[in-house]
């Protein structure tokens, strides 16, 4: 725990964040954390530098595989304990956070999600949760994602640098780069990756999708190359989306767009090949209602191959 809440104040440094959003963070990991190592004997915090309309923040995550919860909503009541604490920690962590929210079953373990912000805490009409983790050994992550908000819609970019540490992540960083400065522009997803495609030909290529969910007409548009998976989950079923055979940035590529139906209260997911394809979400009941965060944690902590970088994007479009 004390090296994560290091790690909090040194990312909230470098974002220009103040002394009290720090002392903030560091309430939330003390508590999460502790809960973790005092229930479930141990766990896992990701952050997340967040930057959206100009506000800056932290996003911590909390993933554990302990029992689980019984009484959720007792376990925030102040006092409530069942390791003999004082009982104030996940009710203390939910009132300082700007955000909060949490799934926990039995059986399944636990996976909490808190942000904190400096200054105004943003709105936004889609619904975010993403992560993008470097294998074991490796300090920079070969995956990368990037979601842009504009008139037509919500566009979001998962991509996947061949190999793993500084050269596949060169790769990742340059795919961003074109995909944020040419979303919204009027093309589709085909031609947003038909252009990262053309700035990745001097690199050693990727697998990328680019999904749009559309706001003037209603449904989602998808263009993939490579080992990049793409679902639909809504509360009538899941549906797969479409990736063509290839590399981006290579000879011989592909491009094609598949439009299909985005029902009411769906959710988008995105993976590279860090997951393994046989993922499900029937073990997490209600989680399409739950921060998209929670259900790219609890997709990362049970499905990672652990040999490779993962990464993982959940958008739900207002």
């Amino acid at each position: 725990m004390g090296q994560a809440r290091r790690t909090a104040a040194a990312l909230a440094s470098r974002l220009g964040m103040g002394e009290q959003e720090v002392g903030l963070l560091g309430i939330i990991i003390n508590e999460l954390g502790s809960n973790a190592v005092r229930h479930a004997g141990g766990g896992e915090v990701l952050l997340r530098a967040l930057d959206q309309g100009g506000a800056r923040g932290i996003e911590v995550l909390c993933l554990d595989r302990g029992p689980g919860m019984r009484d959720l909503a007792g376990c925030f009541r102040d006092g409530f304990s069942t390791g003999g604490s004082m009982g104030t920690g996940l009710g203390a962590a939910r009132r300082v956070a700007h955000a909060f929210d949490i799934f926990s079953a039995v059986g399944q373990g636990t996976a909490i999600v808190a942000r904190v912000w400096a200054g105004p805490v943003p709105s936004a009409a889609s619904a975010v949760g993403a992560l993008a983790v470097p294998v074991s050994g490796e300090s920079l992550c070969g995956d990368g994602w990037a979601v842009i908000e504009h008139d037509g819609g919500v566009s979001a970019l998962l991509v996947d640098g061949l190999g793993h540490g500084a050269g596949a992540a060169e790769v990742a960083d340059l795919a961003m780069a074109i995909f944020t400065e040419h979303a919204g522009s009027g093309g589709g997803p085909a031609s947003l990756l038909e252009r990262v495609h053309e700035g990745l030909r001097s690199t050693r290529g990727a697998a990328a999708a680019v999904a749009e969910i559309g706001r003037r007409e209603p449904g989602l548009r998808f263009a993939a190359v490579g080992n990049i998976m793409g679902r639909i989950l809504a509360d009538g079923g899941n549906r797969s989306l479409v990736s063509q055979n290839g590399i981006v940035g290579l000879k011989g590529v592909r491009i094609q767009e598949t439009a299909y139906p985005w029902p009411a209260g769906a959710v988008l997911v995105l993976s590279s090949d860090g997951l393994t394809t046989h993922w499900k979400t029937d073990a997490y009941p209600g989680i399409l209602r739950r921060d998209p965060a929670i259900l790219a944690g609890l997709l990362y902590r049970d499905f990672s191959r652990g040999r490779d970088d993962a990464s993982i994007l959940v958008c739900r479009a207002a």
